[in-house]
């Protein structure tokens, strides 16, 4: 019993280090978890350390050359020790100033004297053997820190002065033909000049404004576009939302299924605001400028093209408008009234021959349109037939204005009004104004024409213009003469 008590005594001093070593601080059971991030991405090196920093809700400040494609796949891990692994792999200086992380691309020096410091570490760190009693071995000290050097003036520009400019130009160019293609519904909501609001209890397909500001409280089905002006979302946004010369503001309860993007600006996301796609801006006075002149001068090509657009479609299918529409009436008019004046006969003729046979009429019309073509060819292959041709462009175009003014007054001698009263000069100006209304109608005027025209040509065609061919003349004497 003495042996057991001499030999308890000693293990218990001899276990109670290691005891003490194993049992947890109650400093250290009492601390919060450090909050851990899944990271699944494929990109560019400065869109991978934004989307750590978003994700863990760090502060980082990254310049320089950035454009290195890289894959991360982590899960479980903090923010600071994703920025720490991906600093090592890259050969990026990692520096702390409280809660800000700023990053940069090593210099030669830096990475020839973080390799010495790593291979120092990794020596010094050798497993020593395993002495009869456990001790503690002695940690190696860290290698000191080397000074930063002092950043060189405008090397806050850089990542900016890398952008492209092409490619934004092109970017703008293209959201901008976007934005024309959309068709305007009746939930589109489109402002130019002026601030947009879509409320809150309003649900609407896109949101687009020109030269001003978008605040979007309600719902939007597609996309949210702001050329040279800010965004603030509040609701929701199924599609992209995008701001070009200006920036993008996630408030608190805002959701974007699509991307976020301010070109010539910057995103600013809220806690509480979330977003399903990617998240990108380039801020800078330099993009500003390019992307508000390139904005600029979309705008006045797209109103440029919307006039000109709004021009044909005016002279398309209303005729050219009223004025337009008297002048073609006193030009037919005149012409039809001097060709009953100084052949009367033959105006007579060919308004018979379009009463009695309208349809054979407009067939030996289309059929004689068709055979001018081949006859012309034919005429200007020789000098001198080449003025012939263009004499009978000039009669079968003339020929064809009478016919025409022929149909009217046959049209014309057919209203109902003025019954037994009515002269020459009335029947043909009543028949004008309701042909050259009908072909006025869009799509249906051009029938209309073409029918007239094609009648009164082909009756012209038909009565030869009033010498038409009478038959062969009967002999003076029915009686023969003998020789």
């Amino acid at each position: 019993m003495k042996i057991a008590t001499r030999i308890l005594l000693p293990t218990l001093l001899l276990g109670a280090p290691l005891a003490l070593a194993e049992a947890p601080s109650p400093a250290a059971a009492e601390a919060p978890a450090a909050k851990t991030i899944d990271v699944n991405f494929r990109g560019t090196l400065q869109d991978a350390l934004k989307r750590i920093a978003e994700e863990g809700g760090l502060n980082v400040v990254a310049t320089g050359a950035l454009e290195t494609t890289v894959e991360v796949h982590l899960k479980g891990v903090t923010a600071e020790q994703a920025l720490r692994t991906i600093a090592r792999t890259y050969s990026l200086r990692l520096d702390q100033d409280g809660a800000i992380f700023t990053m940069r691309p090593m210099t030669h020096d830096e990475k020839e004297s973080a390799q010495e410091s790593a291979k120092a570490a990794a020596g010094s760190q050798a497993v020593p053997s395993m002495p009869s009693m456990p001790s503690m071995p002695a940690l190696p000290s860290m290698p000191p820190v080397p000074p930063m050097p002092p950043m060189p003036p405008g090397i806050a520009e850089s990542a900016e002065d890398e952008i492209d400019p092409s490619e934004i130009r092109e970017r703008v160019r293209d959201e901008v033909r976007k934005a024309q293609r959309r068709r305007k519904g009746e939930r589109d909501v489109v402002a130019r000049g002026h601030p947009l609001e879509v409320r809150k209890d309003d649900s609407v397909d896109n949101a687009v404004v020109y030269g001003s500001n978008l605040v979007v409280r309600g719902h939007v089905e597609e996309d949210v576009v702001a050329f040279g002006g800010n965004v603030d979302i509040y609701g929701s946004v199924e599609g992209d939302a995008n701001a070009f010369g200006g920036n993008i503001t996630l408030h608190p309860g805002a959701v974007v299924d699509g991307d976020v993007s301010a070109i010539g600006g910057n995103v600013i996301r809220e806690e509480g605001a979330h977003v399903n796609g990617s998240t990108e801006s380039f801020g800078g006075s330099n993009v500003g400028a390019l992307v508000a002149g390139e904005v600029k001068k979309s705008l006045k090509k797209e109103f440029r093209n919307k006039d000109a657009a709004a021009e044909d479609e005016d002279d398309d299918h209303g005729g050219g408008g009223l004025p337009w529409f008297i002048i073609k009436f006193a030009a037919l008019f005149g012409l039809g009234f001097l060709g009953q004046l100084f052949f009367p006969a033959r105006m007579k003729d060919l308004s018979t021959e379009i009463r009695t046979q309208p349809i054979k009429s407009t067939m030996v019309g289309v059929l004689g349109a068709v055979a001018l073509f081949p006859i012309s060819l034919v005429l200007t292959i020789t000098i001198i037939g080449a003025p012939v041709a263009a004499a009978l462009w000039l009669m079968a175009m003339l020929v064809t204005v009478l016919g025409f003014t022929a149909v009217a007054s046959e049209i014309g001698l057919r209203v109902p009004i003025m019954r037994g009263r009515k002269t020459q000069a009335v029947v043909l100006a009543l028949g004008l104004v309701i042909l050259l209304a009908m072909t006025s109608i869009p799509v249906l005027g051009w029938f209309v024409l073409f029918a007239a025209c094609f009648m009164g040509f082909g009756a012209a065609l038909l009565t030869r213009f009033g010498h038409r061919l009478r038959g062969i003349p009967e002999p003076l004497s029915r009686t023969p003469t003998s020789i």
